[in-house]
């Protein structure tokens, strides 16, 4: 499932912020993504095993891309955000290695690299949401949770919105033209992207 920006929002009708034309232009897939996780955690084992596998389907093509474009020139810290490792380890654990996928197309310019990044690091909200279910009756034993526990206690949203929120959604910052799409969900249409955003919570909200 892979969307653009331009399919969604028209660039010369908006006159918001970057940050909220994407969480507009997103929020139904997000929605879809959250409850197509949901309902397969509740699965238990064998649902969280697969939510596992799609997830790495999802974001290890993708954070290869974005390292491969240099991301670090526009989020220092990107080492310490990207979980591919987390995910291989949750899944060695569990006796299997990432899947096969798509490799997703090449992420240069930084209106791309900014549409997949807010999707990744979105995705940590949507974590905690599934970080509480895993907590329900008969789903407390479900390990391991590298992935979803990944960057607990540091600020990695608020960074993040710091170095969006000075872009523009239009050509009107020249690191961001109007003319380049901003990929929102990478992976085939049969490999559902990474965890969802959930409604960013108040605090996070400007």
């Amino acid at each position: 499932m892979r969307s653009s920006l331009h399919h969604h929002c028209n660039f010369s009708d908006f006159s918001g912020s970057v940050r909220h034309l994407l969480r507009s232009a997103t929020a139904t897939d997000h929605a879809e993504v959250d409850s197509c996780f949901a309902m397969m955690i509740g699965r238990g084992l064998a649902g969280y095993t697969e939510f596992l596998q799609l997830s790495a389907a999802a974001i290890v093509p993708l954070e290869a891309a974005l390292s491969e474009a240099n991301v670090e020139r526009i989020l220092p810290d990107w080492k310490n955000r990207s979980r591919g490792a987390s995910l291989r380890a949750d899944l060695a654990d569990l006796g299997l290695s990432v899947p096969s996928a798509a490799r997703p197309p090449s992420l240069g310019g930084d209106a791309n690299q900014f549409g997949v990044l807010y999707v990744l690091e979105g995705s940590r909200l949507g974590a905690k949401v599934l970080i509480r279910l895993l907590a329900s009756p008969g789903l407390q034993t479900l390990r391991p949770l590298r992935y979803l526990r990944h960057g607990e206690g540091l600020p990695l949203w608020p960074t993040f919105v710091e170095q969006l929120s000075p872009r523009q959604p239009s050509g009107a910052h020249p690191r961001m033209p109007s003319q380049e799409p901003i990929p929102l969900l990478g992976g085939s249409p049969r490999t559902p992207p990474p965890v969802g955003i959930m409604d960013e919570p108040a605090h996070f909200q400007v």
